[in-house]
């Protein structure tokens, strides 16, 4: 399961509403909203995607819901 900074951005600007299953990613999601909203660099984007990734590996057992809408965007 790996994210691109592209669906990155695209989740980051989402104003839709959000499906996320884990509450630790609607958490992390909306750190990150904040910051990008801040910053919306391609710095932050790029964080984003990294912690999104390594949570996603760490987690592959039980992130498969939100991946798969993740990538829906």
């Amino acid at each position: 399961m790996t994210i691109s900074d592209a669906q990155t951005k695209k989740l980051l600007e989402y104003d839709g509403p959000i499906q996320l299953k884990q509450l630790a990613m609607n958490f992390a999601l909306n750190r990150f909203k904040t910051k990008y909203v801040a910053n919306p660099s391609d710095e932050v984007v790029t964080a984003y995607t990294k912690e999104l990734n390594t949570f996603f590996d760490k987690y592959e057992s039980i992130m498969k819901d939100d991946y798969e809408w993740i990538t829906s965007l």
